[in-house]
């Protein structure tokens, strides 16, 4: 457990996913910070509500394993299960978790990482399991009639050398005691200082150390998070995946674990945390941080088949789904590489999904992907067909969820000078559609 306590610092932004990065998850809505309906956007992180945490006035974190009843913010998104139905299938060649005749989570080719995640279920011998985030999890966590499992070691607050209290769970006497098998890497969460904190557009729950989960646009989710961890004193994070995180849960550990560790050491680690966040806002100058943007790798795509569809993906992080059409999704890795795409962002309630090279527009596009070209000049904002769209010279171009979203959409195309719609896939509603700036 040392061991895995010393890489806290490693970098920890699922939206994976699941969790984390990624645990990441995963875009939608207009991101926090940039655009509120009825107020304008701000790169500045909103101020600290009342009653949330403050630098210098950290509320009294709950002891290892204490159930603290109350309402949260949402209903916890659980099901039933029972941990003896929990097995590994081998499926049209993807390596599958159920639970009796539930599907828990696909993990393609990835034999290792599913029979670990196999191990955790396991472990934490779960009666309800739970997850925060869409549409794929952020974090998980499993309860036992109602509570948390604990990990094996004495009650915090208890002498290690009584017999009567090793191997017993915490106070809350949530049964079998469980040992964190399964997970890859474990990182304490300081529950003194744990909070919720706007980053660079997105959402993320952090401590003085550690950025644990981002969850983009949903603020919801960050906070239903915080929520959780204060309820059922959820102190660790167990992260699932051998080279990439897959999944992320939390449990409770009955010792309290290595306090933050002070001075510029740990604030340079922090640094280079935020710096790796791989799930960001979009940075437009005059506007603030809009959208979603993934970070993507075009050299290291991935051309994979999950369920019945292949899909491109770069690392946890699917791109496009192009149905049974491997051929299709092929092509469009190759595009991507090609032309050196850096950043995938999704814009707007409607989905609207662009590309980037190094934070600029693309122009080497192939001009067969190449679509509908459009004049930036002639956008505008209106109602249409009961709701309200960006058109060009009256023409119908994207939805838009209001006339102040449509506003930030026509400002962002704009910034980046797109001027061309272009489409990877074999149909309108399979692959990729994306805009570029083609002279």
């Amino acid at each position: 457990m040392r061991r895995r306590r010393s890489l806290a610092v490693w970098g920890l932004v699922l939206g994976t996913g699941s969790a984390m990065g990624q645990y990441s998850p995963p875009p939608s809505p207009v991101a926090p910070g940039a655009y509120d309906p009825g107020s304008p956007p701000r790169l500045s992180p909103p101020p600290v509500a009342p009653g949330a945490y403050a630098p210098g006035s950290p509320p009294s974190p709950p002891p290892p394993g204490a159930y603290a009843p109350g309402s949260l913010p949402q209903p916890e998104n659980k099901f039933p299960i029972n941990p003896t139905d929990v097995s590994l299938k081998r499926v049209n060649g993807s390596w599958q978790l159920w639970a009796g005749q539930r599907l828990l989570r696909d993990f393609g080719d990835r034999e290792l990482d599913a029979r670990d995640a196999l191990r955790v279920y396991h472990d934490l011998r779960p009666t309800e399991w739970v997850t925060i985030g869409s549409p794929k999890p952020v974090v998980e966590y499993g309860l036992v009639n109602g509570r948390p499992p604990s990990t094996l070691g004495p009650p915090a607050g208890e002498d290690a050398r009584n017999p009567a209290a090793v191997g017993t769970t915490a106070s809350a006497g949530t049964g079998p005691a469980v040992t964190g098998a399964g997970a890859r890497m474990v990182v304490p969460i300081d529950l003194r200082t744990v909070r919720v904190e706007a980053i660079r557009g997105v959402w993320c729950l952090r401590d003085d150390t550690t950025i644990h989960f981002n969850f983009g646009p949903s603020k919801a989710d960050a906070e239903q998070a915080l929520a959780v961890i204060r309820r059922y004193g959820f102190n660790r994070v167990g992260i699932v995946g051998q080279t990439t995180p897959v999944m992320s849960y939390l449990f409770v550990g009955n010792d309290p674990g290595p306090p933050p560790a002070p001075g510029p050491l740990a604030q340079a680690a922090l640094q280079l945390q935020i710096d790796g966040l791989k799930r960001v806002g979009i940075p437009v100058p005059g506007v603030g941080y809009v959208g979603e943007m993934v970070r993507i790798d075009p050299r290291n795509l991935q051309v994979r088949k999950v369920g019945a569809e292949w899909v491109v993906a770069s690392g946890e992080e699917v791109i496009g789904r192009f149905g049974p059409a491997e051929w299709a999704a092929r092509d469009a890795a190759r595009v991507i590489s090609e032309g050196r795409f850096s950043e995938f962002c999704s814009l707007g309630s409607a989905g609207l999904t662009f590309f980037l090279v190094n934070g600029s527009a693309p122009n080497r596009v192939p001009f067969a992907v190449q679509g509908r070209r459009f004049d930036p000049t002639g956008l505008k904002v209106q109602p249409f067909g009961g709701g309200w769209a960006v058109t060009e010279n009256g023409r119908h171009l994207f939805d838009c969820g209001s006339a102040e979203e449509g506003e930030t959409i026509v400002r962002v195309m704009r910034h980046f000078g797109f001027n061309q719609l272009c489409h990877l896939g074999p149909t309108a509603g399979t692959g990729i559609s994306f805009l570029a700036k083609v002279r």
